[in-house]
């Protein structure tokens, strides 16, 4: 099974309001509808002009309402694991305050796009039956002006709930699965929007009280090597923050890469099948084994379109990315992913985490990101909800849960001091994890 990529949620289609909807349908309908000269009855000319007015009215109208609701229903099968739960946790929010489930509202949409059609059916065969031309045009005109309120009177509140979901969903930033990624952790009010701000394009919001962050946010920073040695050893040359035109570009250059290197693997392959047919026909003898080998690697040269994985190596092909550093002093660079996350408090029982909770949970879960654990340990953070003890009690149980991430501690707010005994805390926490990784290995 092919694996879901992230980006899906900018896929969804965009949505007119409803009263734009019907006053476009009713627009393209008397643009598009002609009378049919080659009817010379007027009363018949009339009939089929009014069918068909009704008739292309009810599709305009309906049409986005199928669409939509199809595409829905199709994107949540095939969504990245992290942004089904993004949109289940937008979902949920939404339930508590209006009670309706996205299920409620598609369901609402599907059910009122049944009866306009069947609405329409009844006024077309009304319109047929007119005995007067006159009958048949006043006739049409009533059809429109009910199937237009009937369109309001079932759509525009469940249409409304889509249209405002899907804002927030489109504000999601995208996780690229091919950038070597952070995710910033921790409790509410340590510093993790400051550090962001400070190391990447992202621009969170910073204030001094907790739960300021409600979202993901998203920033980029380009790093830069001399050679493949610094690349091994983590000899890090320079970085530098990337402005909004560069990462477009990069994202360009990346699609028409992408697709060079599928139909270079596609020759590659190609040319060993023609080796190996040429080989065969010389009467070069090969074993069974080796042609089961061979076989196997033009299958895998074939098949192989993932691309390059989140932390490998890319300094072989580097994406060539604009910056105010020059190639020529550092030729390897890579552009990694830096995200902001909501605050995490201690709980005993974890079940009763909020949505801003759960988001960041599924960050952790579903995309393939290293962890950059935040604390503060000036005691500045607040005792309410994070308070130095509790930042330790969370970071032991997201390591345990957790345990194959790359991960970092960092301690922010350093210049207003560290509550006594804490640095010892943490120190005793992490030599715990060297013995207990001792041990397993």
């Amino acid at each position: 099974k092919k694996e879901a990529n992230t980006g899906r949620l900018r896929l969804l289609p965009p949505l007119q309001p409803s009263n734009e909807i019907l006053s476009r349908a009713s627009r393209q309908t008397y643009q598009e509808i002609k009378d049919d000269v080659k009817i010379a009855n007027q009363r018949r000319r009339t009939q089929k002009r009014g069918a068909m007015t009704i008739d292309l009215f009810c599709q305009k109208l309906c049409a986005p309402l199928r669409t939509t609701v199809d595409t829905y229903k199709w994107e949540l099968r095939h969504m990245h694991p992290f942004e089904k739960v993004v949109m289940e946790l937008t979902v949920q929010a939404r339930q508590k305050k209006d009670g309706l489930t996205l299920a409620t509202i598609l369901d609402d949409i599907h059910e009122g796009r049944k009866e306009l059609l069947a609405l329409s059916k009844d006024w077309i065969s009304k319109i047929k039956s007119s005995p007067t031309a006159r009958e048949s045009f006043e006739c049409t005109e009533e059809a429109k002006e009910v199937l237009g309120k009937v369109f309001l009177d079932l759509i525009e509140e469940p249409w409304g709930g889509v249209v405002e979901l899907q804002k927030s969903l489109r504000n999601v930033p995208i996780v690229r699965l091919d950038c070597p990624a952070v995710v910033l952790v921790g409790a509410p009010n340590v510093g993790k929007s400051s550090i962001v701000r400070a190391i990447s394009s992202g621009t969170p919001e910073v204030n001094n009280y907790p739960f300021t962050t409600r979202g993901m946010t998203m920033g980029h920073v380009q790093v830069f090597w001399e050679s493949n040695q610094d690349v091994a050893q983590g000899n890090v040359a320079g970085v530098s923050i990337p402005s909004t035109k560069q990462l477009v570009q990069e994202r360009l250059v990346k699609g028409r890469k992408d697709k060079k290197t599928k139909k270079m693997k596609e020759k590659e392959a190609r040319d060993a099948l023609d080796v190996y047919s040429r080989d065969d026909k010389n009467d070069h003898a090969v074993s069974m084994e080796e042609e089961q080998e061979g076989a196997h690697e033009v299958e895998a040269m074939l098949g192989d379109n993932a691309g390059i994985s989140d932390f490998e190596d890319t300094t072989q092909h580097p994406p060539k990315q604009e910056s105010t550093i020059s190639k020529k002093i550092f030729p390897i660079s890579q552009l990694c992913q830096i995200m902001d996350s909501p605050g995490l408090l201690r709980r005993e029982n974890t079940d009763l985490r909020n949505e801003m909770e759960e988001l960041t949970l599924a960050a952790m879960a579903h995309l393939p990101t290293a962890v950059m654990y935040v604390l503060d340990l000036s005691g500045g953070a607040g005792d309410k909800c994070s308070s130095v003890e509790d930042q330790l009690v969370l970071r032991r149980e997201l390591r345990a849960r957790f345990p194959r991430r790359p991960w970092i501690d960092v301690v922010s707010k350093v210049d207003l001091g560290i509550v006594d005994g804490a640095r010892e805390r943490l120190d005793q926490i992490l030599e715990e994890e060297r013995r207990g990784g001792t041990e397993a290995s």
